[in-house]
């Protein structure tokens, strides 16, 4: 069963079942279970093993996927780490270190503060070994 927490959420967090989460985890998540995040994470977010992780959100800090299944849209002001065996798609318009990820599997250096969206259709793409980017289809 997935739990369910809204708003300010004190981590760091040790997500080993089912969790949803609307709000703000402060001090990052380590996931071995199932996360659906929505909203911001401040500080670092670790896939492991078999983890799997949907995340929808901002993310001020690096993220590592060091195993399992993640899900990424939005903002990481931070890396992103990809061990092999991890299964790792990422939304085309998602932003890595201010450059936006675009469909061709380029990045475009983002100029300055502004807003954006992604659509929920939005096509995925997945990281390669050699630096690259594919589409996910």
């Amino acid at each position: 069963m997935l739990q369910k927490l809204t708003g300010d959420v004190q981590g760091p967090l040790d997500v080993r079942g089912a969790l949803s989460v609307e709000g703000t985890i402060h001090g990052g998540a380590v996931v071995t279970g199932r996360l659906e995040l929505r909203g911001t994470c401040q500080g670092p977010l670790e896939v492991r093993l078999d983890g799997q992780a949907d995340v929808n959100a901002i993310v001020n800090g690096d993220v590592h996927a060091r195993g399992g299944i993640l899900r990424l849209r939005g903002v990481v002001n931070g890396r992103l780490g990809v061990k092999e065996g991890a299964d790792v798609l990422v939304a085309v318009g998602t932003v890595l270190n201010g450059r936006r990820l675009e469909a061709d599997g380029t990045f475009t250096q983002l100029q300055g503060k502004g807003t954006f969206s992604i659509s929920d259709d939005a096509p995925m793409m997945r990281p390669r070994e050699n630096g690259n980017w594919t589409s996910a289809e």
